[in-house]
């Protein structure tokens, strides 16, 4: 039986869905879009476009902003549970 789960997107394939989602809701009011692609194993990418009719720069990157410090939450959890391994049985 063939695997029949959905491959997680390519790099250049964020960027693609990016941009047709803007091309689909520009006229929504469109507030900002932004893709973020860190290396292999340095946190997940994302890619968001944010519809604001007012076309508010301060939400824009407010809401980068809170995205980049949740992964980096994330990556400094992960290191100090890589770190405290001898504590682990």
């Amino acid at each position: 039986m063939p695997d029949e789960r959905p491959k997680p997107p390519t790099n250049a394939e964020f960027f693609l869905r990016v941009a047709e989602e803007i091309d689909r809701n520009v006229a929504s009011g469109f507030g900002g879009a932004f893709v973020v692609v860190p290396p292999a194993g340095a946190g997940n990418p994302l890619a968001t476009v944010i519809l604001d009719a007012r076309q508010d720069g301060t939400t824009f990157w407010l809401m980068l902003k809170s995205k980049c410090d949740a992964e980096l939450q994330l990556l400094a959890a992960q290191e100090r549970n890589n770190q405290a391994g001898f504590l682990r049985r």
